[in-house]
């Protein structure tokens, strides 16, 4: 198993980095939010990698931290979970937060996440949940600490927000969207309903006209 590399940033392509160690280049598959931070080409990084050995590929998954690798192989021991998905979650979701999402069962949370559908967000509650709890307890932190700039609205509004997100919008344009479709409703909408009203808005502005 190779544990981490530490190299010189080679060349980055759509889903990951080429990472020079000694004239080798090793091609390693990261979270889309970890290739927004590399470094520019030839300085130096570490990554934290996991090896995924198949019959027809061998593949290396790369993480800025330790923990990201971690939780990349717990959500590795769940059926029908594999590395392009588990990659996914973690581009979408921290560690830190992921294990929150976990421990509380915020299984629409989840779901907002390209690849993830209402099964394998119950699986992955349901057979992470202690485990999640447990590294929580371990680190002395168990509050909810998904940060968001929310309207007082709680999960809604990140389920809301990570939804837009992931359909292309900018966190800006997303909060300033989903601000105006809270105002807007007369009741406490649900999450399609308040992600359908943030869309109308998004269509109206002058991006899309």
């Amino acid at each position: 198993m190779i544990g981490h590399i530490r190299g010189k940033v080679e060349r980055q392509w759509d889903r990951g980095v080429v990472i020079d160690v000694n004239g080798i280049g090793y091609e390693v598959q990261m979270p889309s939010s970890s290739l927004k931070k590399l470094p520019p080409i030839g300085e130096k990084l570490v990554v934290f990698t996991h090896l995924v050995w198949k019959e027809d590929a061998v593949s290396l998954y790369g993480f800025e931290q330790l923990e990201s690798r971690d939780m990349f192989r717990l959500l590795l021991e769940v059926s029908g979970v594999g590395p392009k998905l588990a990659l996914n979650i973690l581009s979408i979701l921290s560690a830190g937060e992921l294990l929150q999402v976990l421990a509380h069962e915020k299984r629409e949370r989840l779901q907002a996440i390209q690849g993830v559908g209402k099964k394998t967000a119950a699986r992955l509650c349901v057979d992470l949940k202690e485990k999640a709890r447990a590294r929580l307890l371990t680190k002395g932190d168990i509050r909810p600490a998904i940060p968001a700039e929310r309207p007082g609205k709680g999960d809604l509004w990140d389920d809301a927000l990570s939804a837009l997100i992931h359909l292309g919008y900018r966190p800006s344009e997303a909060r300033s969207v989903l601000a105006k479709a809270f105002a807007s409703a007369d009741t406490e909408p649900g999450l399609e309903g308040v992600v359908r009203k943030a869309l109308q808005y998004l269509a109206k502005s002058p991006r899309h006209t």
